[in-house]
């Protein structure tokens, strides 16, 4: 419609934004127009009523249209529950859906974990793409509700603000942390 007429795109919005109204929604399952008013949209083509010659033109009588509306209105209130339903079922099927994916990671007091570096993607202008993304090892001190945790740099200083699950993953020692271990458990005095 407005490729072949791009100057006269004003003209052509109150066509476009009643189309957009009256098409149908697979999200509320019908029309943002039957939300609002409860009925289907009618237009003055389809209603076979009583109509009146003014100016030369055919106009429907203002009882004609309440008559024509009264006969297509139903109950809004059972509109919008059935809208209402239909976007609970669809949010519902979004969050199985989302969860699929969703490893849940949950930790105890007294592991060692690995804490995002914040703010993440920033970038070192030493490493440039090599910074590091994690950084650690943590210990967790204390359990919050809502997936959320207490932690405590290795030299016992505590970090004030808590961070959620999300940030945190489970530390693993590298091999050579290992070795080390080893080699001071088995020579204390190194």
């Amino acid at each position: 419609m407005i490729k072949d007429n791009p100057s006269e795109w004003s003209g052509l919005l109150l066509d476009i934004i009643w189309a957009y109204r009256t098409s149908k929604r697979d999200a509320i399952d019908c029309t943002p127009y039957e939300l609002v008013y409860g009925h289907e949209a009618i237009l003055p083509v389809e209603v076979n009523v009583r109509t009146i010659r003014v100016d030369g033109q055919y106009r429907m009588t203002a009882e004609a249209y309440q008559e024509a509306m009264s006969i297509m209105n139903l109950d809004v209130g059972a509109k919008r529950e059935q809208a209402l339903s239909s976007l609970i079922k669809q949010k519902r099927l979004l969050v199985e859906s989302y969860n699929k994916w969703v490893r849940k990671k949950s930790f105890k007091v007294d592991d060692l974990v690995w804490k995002v570096r914040l703010p993440m993607g920033h970038k070192d202008h030493f490493y440039g793409k090599w910074t590091p993304q994690w950084e650690g090892p943590f210990r967790i001190v204390r359990l919050y509700s809502g997936n959320s945790y207490g932690l405590q740099h290795m030299d016992g200083k505590v970090i004030k603000t808590n961070i959620n699950g999300k940030f945190i993953k489970a530390y693993h020692p590298t091999i050579w942390e290992k070795y080390a271990q080893n080699i001071q458990r088995s020579f204390p005095e190194f």
